[in-house]
């Protein structure tokens, strides 16, 4: 189902363009790291404490030196847009498929054979709707625990709250759509077990909205993520909602605040939420979901 997922996908031009950006976030972080133990000296182009003494008054403009110049602190930015993209990768597979396998356990068995335990669920889940990710990275982000809070951390940590609850929602009404259906009313007179029935003819069946469903949940959390790394609650690690912060604070009281600062991690923005969004929009396209 996976590869009938991927190969139906790929032949739209929302799948293409969603795949390609994300082909050029990842080989763009990969350039990065070759590029530190090749070409750039760590002491310029280390993303977090590189200074070029080279180059004053900082922040300039690109140049040679430095393509899309540097940032108050004298970091090099393009160096710091390439690093960027290493933690919103993390997060948003590892965001994925957590949502993803948690989506498909637990929205396939539980509706179908747990039925009483699926209504406490189901009000467990609507809470979990109201609850706003910007703000759970928030509190999380606070105390001892913000060292913790990894990009793969967060995304595991995302990817719950979406596939437990909007995505377990979705999975478990259609899942209940399904019981009473005339195939599996004929699986059940041919001797097939519940469990049989859940495994081969369930859960194909919800595969596709369980993936359209957690691309979106992605799309989201890796703007919640952006807004959090902007106020710093998700450890020190590269991150775009960083270069932002500083472009804005520090470029306040030093030289200003430039374009070549804050544009480069707004189109990052741009570029990998919306290649999850392209994808989730192609799932539902070639299997006709409406969400």
């Amino acid at each position: 189902m996976f590869k009938l997922i991927l190969r139906s996908t790929y032949k739209t031009y929302h799948g293409k363009l969603g795949y390609l950006f994300l082909l050029l976030l990842m080989t763009g972080s990969l350039a990065h790291m070759l590029l530190l133990k090749t070409v750039w000296p760590v002491n310029i182009y280390d993303p977090i404490v590189g200074f070029d003494l080279s180059v004053f008054p900082h922040p300039v403009t690109p140049s040679g030196t430095h393509l899309l110049g540097t940032d108050p602190l004298g970091r090099d930015v393009l160096s710091m847009f390439l690093a960027g993209s290493e933690p919103l990768i993390k997060l948003s597979i590892i965001s994925f498929i957590t949502g993803l396998i948690s989506s498909l356990i637990v929205g396939t068995f539980v509706p179908f054979l747990f039925k009483r335990f699926d209504m406490l669920l189901r009000e467990f889940s609507s809470g979990l709707v109201l609850i706003s990710p910007p703000i759970v990275l928030l509190i999380l982000g606070t105390g001892d625990f913000l060292e913790k809070l990894s990009p793969e951390m967060v995304g595991f940590i995302y990817g719950l709250l979406g596939g437990l609850g909007v995505c377990y929602l979705v999975i478990s009404t259609r899942v209940k759509e399904l019981i009473n259906s005339e195939f599996l009313n004929a699986s059940r007179v041919i001797g097939a077990s519940e469990l049989q029935i859940a495994l081969k003819h369930i859960l194909p069946l919800i595969i596709p909205y369980s993936v359209a469903l957690m691309l979106s949940v992605t799309t989201s959390g890796i703007v919640a993520y952006g807004f959090a790394s902007f106020f710093g609650q998700v450890g020190w690690t590269p991150n775009w909602g960083m270069m932002i912060y500083d472009a804005i604070t520090y470029g306040s009281y030093l030289g200003g605040t430039n374009l070549w600062n804050l544009m480069p991690p707004t189109f990052g923005f741009i570029l990998c939420s919306s290649s999850f969004y392209l994808i989730s929009i192609s799932v539902k396209k070639q299997f006709g979901i409406t969400l």
